[in-house]
């Protein structure tokens, strides 16, 4: 072999190696921007799941403001007393309108979620979103039947344990309770854990 063909020869595995280091460079590059972008969609969404826990107690505090639930609009043959009851339900309508931003959020985050950690990752989303529409529910329930009912309507003993029990059971959910009672909120706490296992897994590897 002469020197010309041992040069070639080093020229064409220097030409071998520089293409391969090339190659782990730009998978390592794509690994790297992928664990970042996880991680920062990760950061953002566990965020905006705590927020949405303290936009829960806002909505479901007990404690009421004066002129709290007037911005319903009105059917025209409501009676000053039925105005009342619907406006008190309202309450958790129209604080969710003030406090609906990190809720708007979370939805347009999903999408992404689901590309980057799977479709089972975005079960917690789910459950959050119906955690708010049950108390969409309760709230309607309250005004429109419960409440309404209470004082007004003629019950026999049996009729009257079950609708308070049932009433009760919607008051639950409308209302935040300081105790461990709250079964909504350890809902929503539950919730807020399984998005952490899921987050954790990429924010603690940084």
């Amino acid at each position: 072999m002469t020197l010309k063909d041992c040069l070639d020869l080093l020229q064409g595995l220097s030409i071998i190696i520089a293409s391969i280091v090339a190659i782990l460079s730009i998978s390592e590059w794509r690994r790297e921007t992928k664990w970042k972008r996880k991680y920062e969609l990760a950061e953002e969404v566990l965020s905006t799941f705590y927020d949405i826990s303290d936009k829960f107690e806002i909505i479901r505090s007990p404690a009421g403001h004066v002129g709290e639930g007037e911005t319903r609009k009105k059917n025209i043959n409501e009676t000053p007393e039925e105005s009342k009851i619907l406006d008190q339900a309202y309450v958790v309508f129209e604080r969710y309108e003030k406090e609906k931003e990190p809720f708007i959020k979370l939805m347009s985050l999903k999408s992404r979620f689901m590309v980057l950690f799977g479709k089972e990752a975005v079960e917690p989303f789910n459950e959050i979103f119906k955690l708010r529409n049950t108390l969409f529910i309760a709230a309607n329930r309250l005004g429109r039947r419960y409440w309404k009912d209470q004082g007004r309507r003629q019950f026999d003993e049996k009729q009257f344990e079950k609708h308070l029990k049932e009433m009760e059971k919607q008051e639950a959910i409308f209302w935040s309770d300081l105790s461990d009672e709250d079964e909504f909120k350890k809902q929503v706490d539950l919730t807020i854990c399984k998005i952490e296992n899921i987050c954790r897994n990429i924010i603690e590897k940084k």
